[in-house]
């Protein structure tokens, strides 16, 4: 039984090492995954601005351009795709407009780099609830365990009164005191209504 509660105190501080590092992982790849988007969305922009310009000459060419206000992370990167195959057999008309020679590869990398930060993104939240699940798990386990001995120990010490109070103390779990309630209006004192 000991054995059992000891592997689940080896396990649960293995689960929360892993929630953690998932909390801290997800906190990162959101941090990543908002550098990802901007710089996307700023290459789209650029298309953007720059088929609005060459529409000039080529009516209804900005119509293909359009970025959606407020779009999900796949509709995002739909859009970027969409724009990628567009752009491509003008590739030259937007090269005239002073866009790099590179634009249309450095809009894919922007695509796999905010598809990778997305990935990583949602692999660390999955760690972080697996990790959850475990903590749970190995508690319920151990509580189990403690229950158990909750029976055992009284009967073999129950004539070991010492030995019994110790068991007590080492069971007692001690909580986090409630902080008490303050109020506002100090004792005694009593509202006086505005002078009229």
């Amino acid at each position: 039984m000991a054995t059992r509660i000891n592997a689940d105190a080896d396990e649960l501080g293995n689960q929360v090492a892993q929630q953690v590092s998932g909390t801290t992982s997800a906190r990162q790849g959101t941090a990543t995954k908002g550098v990802a988007r901007e710089a996307l969305r700023d290459g789209l922009e650029r298309l953007r601005r720059t088929a609005r310009a060459i529409s000039r000459t080529m009516p209804g060419l900005d119509s293909k351009f359009r970025i959606p206000r407020t779009s999900t992370d796949q509709e995002l990167i739909g859009t970027a795709r969409a724009f990628a195959a567009d752009a491509l057999p003008l590739q030259n008309d937007f090269i005239r407009f002073s866009m790099p020679a590179t634009f249309i590869a450095d809009l894919n990398e922007h695509i796999e780099k905010f598809e990778a930060a997305l990935t990583r993104q949602q692999s660390s939240r999955g760690a972080h609830v697996m990790a959850k699940v475990g903590i749970n798990d190995a508690l319920e386990d151990a509580l189990d365990a403690i229950r158990q001995f909750d029976a055992i120990v009284p009967n073999v010490f129950h004539d070991d009164p010492a030995r019994l109070a110790a068991w007590t103390s080492a069971r007692h779990v001690e909580r986090a005191a409630r902080k008490p309630q303050t109020s506002t209006a100090t004792p005694g004192s009593t509202s006086t209504p505005p002078a009229t």
